[in-house]
This record gives structure tokens, C-alpha cells and sequence, in this order.
């Protein structure tokens, strides 16, 4: 069980941008923010997360009210090679801000879960997925490969944080293809509660009365090695003809 969340105060980090710069959460004091942890700028499905949250970004009119702040578990390079480059553009030209954390610091800070089984689930829905979705994983699988590291067992997490540094919704995803879902970000720009924020409050004085706040543990980059070949085995049986169909 998760100890951070809904009202209580985001910690603060440092991370560096592909170019090098740093950022920390304080320089956004003031002005809402998504924080979303990724789990890798070589995972396909985070990468269609971000294709998708790109396109709905330069849309809607409350997009220049909420400052997004991307975090990945890859290397300045990877994020270059993955998000930057395969789209032919700029860091500063990016509509979010894009940070690596290959230590997980920041990761184990915001409790984002890992689960083995979250992960397979997520590319077992891959065939159900709309036609878009698995044209673009099939692309980029063709064209990336699979690497090691988007085979992780982490899963996704997303942060809204108020002007004061308050999470006012959090999101923790059971499979690899989750995200928040826009209506809680809308219901967050507008400072609406969402359902699970009322649910959340609703809930307090049992969540307190019964929650255990384990000790943290400390979390590594490594991938147990029979995990990782479970997993690969699953994402090539979803991509082969038989389960993935070539028709969009």
C-alpha cells in the first residue's frame, strides 16, 4: 500500500533534460503541473502515451495553464535517440518537459509501483487496442526493436500537483498502457474534484486507521532475468501475425 497521495505535499527533485539542464519541481511553484513517470523512452506504449498526449496538448485551450513534466528511468541519450529524434525535433521545441532518472530516485520518492504481472496484461490488450494504437507499436517495434529496458516491470504514475505543491489527483496504473484518464486532468484545470479525489476524501479516516507505512525499499535498475524473458516471449507472441493482425 502507497503512502503518498492525494493532499499531501509533492517532493521536491532535481533532474537534468537531454541538453543537460537541470529542473526541479519548485521552479513550477505557481502554476499546475502533470508529473508523469514513465517507464522507459524506449517502451512503444510510452511512447504512444506521449504521441497521444502531445496532439491533445497543442488542441485544448487549457493546455497553456498546466506545465507537464515527463520522467524516464533512460539515459539524456535514450530520450534523444527515442522521443527527440524519431519525432525530428528539439528539446525546447517539445511542448513538455522531458527528465531522466536512470537511478529511479525520483521514482522510489513518488512510490511508482512495479508489477510483473501489470506488465504482461498491458501487452496482452495490445491486439483489442484501437487500430492507431497498434499501427503505431508496430511501427516503432520495427523500427527500435525491443530494448531491454521497456521489458521493465514498472508501471505507470501521474501526479497532478496544485500551485502550491499539493497533489490533487494521482493516478497509478495496473497495466503498461495506463494513463490518467483527460477528464480528471480537465476536472483538475478547472478545479473541479474528480471522483476519485471525493473517493479519496470520503475514504481518509479509514485509509489512516488501517494503512501501514511499510519501510521504503531501496529499488534498483535491474530486471530479474526471468521476468525479462517471460516478458519478451509475450511481446513477440502479441506482435506475430497470429495475435497482432496487420489490418488498420
Amino acid at each position: 500500500m502507497t503512502s503518498l497521495g492525494i493532499g499531501d505535499p509533492a517532493p521536491d527533485f532535481s533532474l537534468v533534460d537531454s541538453d543537460g539542464v537541470s529542473h526541479s519541481l519548485a521552479e513550477h511553484k505557481g502554476r499546475k503541473v502533470m508529473l508523469s513517470f514513465y517507464r522507459s523512452a524506449a517502451c512503444p506504449f510510452c511512447n504512444y502515451a506521449i504521441y497521444q498526449l502531445k496532439g491533445r496538448y497543442k488542441k485544448l485551450a487549457w493546455a497553456s495553464n498546466l506545465d507537464v513534466i515527463a520522467v524516464f528511468q533512460s539515459t539524456t541519450e535514450k530520450i534523444d535517440n527515442f522521443i527527440l529524434n524519431s519525432r525530428d525535433t528539439t528539446e525546447a521545441e517539445f511542448p513538455f518537459v522531458l527528465l531522466s532518472d536512470p537511478e529511479l530516485i525520483t521514482y522510489s520518492e513518488y512510490e511508482v509501483s512495479e508489477k510483473f504481472l501489470g506488465n504482461i496484461a498491458g501487452m496482452l490488450r495490445t491486439p483489442r487496442g484501437s487500430p492507431e494504437c497498434k499501427k503505431y507499436i508496430r511501427t516503432f517495434v520495427r523500427t527500435h526493436g525491443i530494448d531491454k529496458e521497456a521489458l521493465g516491470n514498472i508501471l505507470p504514475s501521474d501526479f497532478l500537483i496544485d500551485e502550491n505543491g499539493i497533489i490533487a489527483d494521482c493516478f497509478r496504473a495496473k497495466g503498461i498502457d495506463e494513463h490518467i484518464p483527460l477528464e480528471r486532468i480537465n476536472a483538475f484545470l478547472l478545479g473541479q474534484k474528480s471522483e476519485k479525489v471525493v473517493e479519496s476524501r470520503r475514504n481518509l479516516f479509514k485509509a489512516l486507521s488501517t494503512k501501514n507505512i511499510s519501510q521504503k525499499k531501496p529499488r534498483g535498475k535491474t530486471l530479474e532475468s526471468g521476468d525479462s524473458k517471460r516478458t519478451l516471449l509475450t511481446f513477440q507472441k502479441v506482435l506475430s501475425k497470429k495475435h497482432f493482425s496487420e489490418e488498420t
